[in-house]
């Protein structure tokens, strides 16, 4: 009401995939390579993107691998990644605003009974843009989004299969402690548009609308 009041959007963007049979191959290939993906990967991983899963974490090596990359003959991953990008573009038609061509970095997470997220996030950089994750089961755990005005300001997100959020990258967020016997397993993903992108490219993947 006045000109010195906080002013803040934040964007939010929430999708449901709805073929809980993919979803489950998905979750079940996951599980099945999360070691080998750890052992091939653990000795370049640095942090574990301030997750406080550790540095033995699946999640601690997502610099190292692109889920879309290594699982491209799978094909409830192709789906899937289609799916992403059709949602990313209602995102922007919803939003009105011009969809980019994207340059993709994408890693999943396996969170175990005792364990929390803690709060981080996925950038804020100059080049930063959108982050996102997707659960691949219901889960009884929750994703806290923190207003960055002021952080004691939340929304909350319940972990459902197939639920899919999308978010600016610089948001902090976190997950409350996993406390079922299942592992928690999601994925994660940063998008950047592609003609300001200054990172390593390497394990990217071209994500266009």
């Amino acid at each position: 009401m006045n000109e010195f009041a906080p002013v803040w959007n934040l964007p939010l963007w929430f999708d449901q995939y709805s073929n809980k049979d993919e979803l489950a191959i998905m979750r079940q290939w996951i599980l099945d390579n999360e070691k080998s993906i750890i052992n091939e990967n653990k000795h370049k991983s640095k942090d574990d993107g301030g997750t406080g899963l550790g540095q033995d974490s699946l999640t601690a090596q997502y610099n190292s691998f692109n889920l879309f990359k290594i699982t491209e003959e799978v094909n409830a991953f192709k789906n899937m990644f289609s799916w992403l990008q059709e949602s990313y573009k209602n995102f922007m038609d919803e939003y009105k605003t011009q969809p980019r061509n994207c340059i993709m970095f994408c890693w999943a997470n396996v969170v175990r009974k005792g364990q929390p997220i803690t709060i981080h996030n996925h950038g804020a950089k100059h080049f930063s843009y959108l982050s996102a994750n997707l659960h691949f089961e219901d889960y009884a755990t929750q994703t806290v989004y923190h207003n960055p005005v002021n952080p004691r300001m939340v929304y909350e997100t319940k972990n459902i299969a197939g639920g899919l959020t999308i978010f600016p990258s610089y948001i902090f967020h976190q997950a409350d402690e996993h406390k079922e016997d299942s592992e928690r397993v999601s994925m994660a993903f940063d998008l950047f548009d592609t003609n300001f992108y200054e990172g390593d490219r390497a394990n990217g993947l071209e994500f266009n609308a």
